[in-house]
């Protein structure tokens, strides 16, 4: 029962983390509300990634990264 409740929030916030990400290539989403909670929710753990993988190329692999182990935690709870 708790790791399904757990899977189930893992799987939101992995779709939390492609929303946000794919939010920071259209600049006029970012102007409301919704994607200032997003940043609240989603940027401590993507600075906390950065400290060690740090953008390639202009490329910020942090948000891959974070759904890697957002996934490799559901296979752990399955």
């Amino acid at each position: 029962m708790i790791s399904r409740l757990l899977d189930a929030i893992i799987e939101v916030y992995i779709i939390l983390v492609i929303v946000y990400s794919l939010g920071s290539w259209f600049p006029q989403w970012t102007q409301n509300s919704f994607f200032d909670f997003l940043a609240s929710i989603i940027e401590p753990p993507l600075e906390f990634i950065r400290r060690f993988v740090p953008p390639i190329g202009g490329l910020d692999l942090s948000p891959a990264v974070l759904i890697f182990i957002l996934v490799v935690m559901q296979h752990f709870l399955r």
